[in-house]
């Protein structure tokens, strides 16, 4: 009987130290930030209803990053499109891609599009906690089409200064912290359903 609780609590040991080992790795680097490079195109892979993802879409835009003067929102909404129409950007230089549900099916969906358009490269920018597995799902996903993808982190501005995530309000700081679970599936394969 002791042998048995021994096993148990090693059993038991070895998983905790492997959730700590995991959460640690995956929290530790979640920010997925590439010096942005001139592209075809921004990809923007919406979901949360914050302000950062329009606002770093529209910056990169006004600085020449995209050589077709686009962005493809995915999805573009009533809320969301107001953000990137307040940072400047025109319903002519937004393309949305209202079917996703899911960041895979962001990637499927805009990646699709781009061949369709017959472009090589993109910009894909989201908010800084969510950007490891953004680049996970689009990595996967682009296998079939071998474009040339660059990663660029959304910020949060707190006080007119840009934040990391875990300097960002406490709401953020929750999404964030969703995205060990959210990984954890992506690994598992669970990425069609989250």
């Amino acid at each position: 009987m002791k042998k048995v609780l021994l096993v148990i609590a090693m059993i038991l040991g070895i998983f905790i130290l492997l959730v700590l080992l995991s959460y640690y790795l995956i929290m530790g680097h979640l920010i997925v930030n590439e010096v942005p490079k001139e592209s075809d195109i921004i990809i923007v892979p919406e979901g949360q209803v914050t302000q950062e993802r329009a606002n770093r879409a529209v910056q990169l835009l006004d600085e020449g990053y995209s050589k077709t003067n686009k962005i493809i929102v995915s999805p573009l909404d009533a809320i969301n499109s107001e953000y990137y129409y307040e940072g400047g950007a025109t319903s002519d230089q937004l393309i949305n891609d209202p079917a996703a549900d899911t960041t895979y099916e962001n990637a499927q969906n805009t990646l699709k599009l781009m061949a369709k358009m017959g472009l090589k490269s993109a910009i894909v920018t989201s908010s800084d906690y969510h950007m490891n597995r953004t680049r996970m799902i689009y990595e996967r996903v682009n296998k079939d089409y071998h474009f040339d993808l660059t990663y660029v982190a959304a910020f949060y501005q707190v006080d007119g200064q840009l934040v990391a995530w875990p300097e960002a309000p406490e709401y953020i700081q929750d999404i964030a912290r969703n995205e060990y679970w959210k990984t954890i599936g992506y690994w598992l394969g669970l990425y069609k359903f989250i």
